[in-house]
């Protein structure tokens, strides 16, 4: 057997134990693959040269086809990645103290109290929509 094409698997092995370590990433992965694609390569290709370049091609093209992977499933299961401040959005609150535009007020959303502000006059006790949040405060609309 080719001493190169052993060396190609090694160096393959090698990449995917470093994948486990650091899972996510994809980089170790595309120079397996490349590393893959180098040892069938040295099979045919007797020159180190061309194995290398056949290396770096594989790695690249296995790169852009995970990262195009991912990303086309994160863009998937984007709709129910809402989460933080995110998550606030179209809400309901209780307003625990009055909101006007110049003030802000209290509202409790979820069990947490939040400051709040409006372009309107809310009084406390009335129910609210949070439409926004701009820093520490959620921006809110009252419910009728």
């Amino acid at each position: 057997m080719n001493t190169f094409f052993t060396a190609w698997i090694l160096l393959a092995l090698l990449f995917l134990f470093f994948e486990m370590g650091s899972p996510g990433l994809f980089y170790f992965l595309s120079f397996s693959f490349g590393a893959l694609a180098a040892a069938v390569s040295s099979l045919a290709v007797g020159a180190v040269t061309s194995q290398i370049l056949i290396f770096l091609a594989g790695t690249c093209i296995a790169l852009l086809v995970l990262k195009w992977w991912v990303a086309r499933k994160s863009n998937k299961n984007h709709s129910h990645d809402k989460s933080n401040i995110y998550a606030l959005k179209g809400k309901r609150a209780v307003v625990l103290k009055d909101i006007t535009p110049d003030a802000s007020g209290t509202v409790k959303i979820g069990g947490e109290s939040w400051m709040a502000r409006s372009a309107h006059h809310i009084a406390a006790g009335s129910h609210v929509l949070v439409v926004d949040v701009r820093g520490a405060h959620v921006l809110v609309e009252e419910v009728k």
